[in-house]
C-alpha cells in the first residue's frame, strides 16, 4: 500500500474519513488513558465528517450553540492535539487548523502549503524523517512532524512561474 495518501489530492485524502475514523480516534484516546466524553466525541465526529481542516471556531459553529460550549471546544482540541489524536496545523497565515491525525485506514500525512495559491498538498512523512533526525542530532531540536506545515510552491504554481522555490 502506498504511503499515507501520496498521489492523492489533500481533499480526497480527508474526504475518505468517516465513522470508522471516530472509532479509531476514540480507541487511541482510551489507549492513552483519556476519558471519552460527549464533547470529545462530538468534536471528533465533526472533524471526521469534513475533508477540510477546521479552526476551533469552525468546529464550535458546526456543533451549534447548545451542544458544546465554545470554551469546551477549545480545551477539547488542545487535549486532543496534545494526545496526538488530532493534528494542529499552524499554516502560513491565519488561525490553527485541526484534523484527525490518524484515521482507521492509517492515513497519517504531512502538509505543504503553497505560498502563492494557498493549496494544501499531501507530503509523505518519510520525506522529512531524515531532516528531523539531523535537527535532533545537530542542535537537539525535536521537530513535531505531525504538527508542521511546510510552506513552498505547489507544482502548478512552480510550472507557471518558473521554478520550484519561493
Amino acid at each position: 500500500m502506498a504511503e499515507a495518501g501520496v498521489g492523492l489530492e489533500h481533499g480526497e485524502l480527508h474526504a475518505a474519513a468517516r465513522g470508522d475514523d471516530v472509532l479509531a480516534a476514540i480507541s487511541a484516546l482510551r489507549m492513552r488513558g483519556e476519558r471519552v466524553t460527549a464533547p470529545r466525541r462530538a468534536v471528533l465526529t465533526v472533524l471526521a465528517a469534513r475533508a477540510d481542516h477546521l479552526t476551533a471556531d469552525e468546529v464550535a459553529n458546526l456543533l451549534g450553540e447548545g451542544d458544546v460550549h465554545r470554551a469546551t471546544v477549545y480545551r477539547t482540541l488542545d487535549l486532543l492535539a496534545a494526545s496526538g489524536v488530532v493534528s494542529r496545523q499552524h499554516a502560513a497565515s491565519g488561525a490553527a487548523r485541526y484534523h484527525l491525525a490518524t484515521t482507521a485506514a492509517g492515513r497519517r500525512h504531512l502538509h505543504g502549503q503553497c505560498a502563492e495559491c494557498g493549496a494544501v498538498v499531501v507530503l509523505p512523512p518519510e520525506a522529512m524523517r531524515t531532516a528531523a533526525r539531523m535537527l535532533r542530532t545537530m542542535v537537539g531540536f525535536s521537530l513535531a512532524l505531525d504538527q508542521s506545515t511546510l510552506v513552498g510552491r505547489c507544482a502548478a504554481c512552480a510550472a507557471t512561474r518558473g521554478g520550484p522555490s519561493v
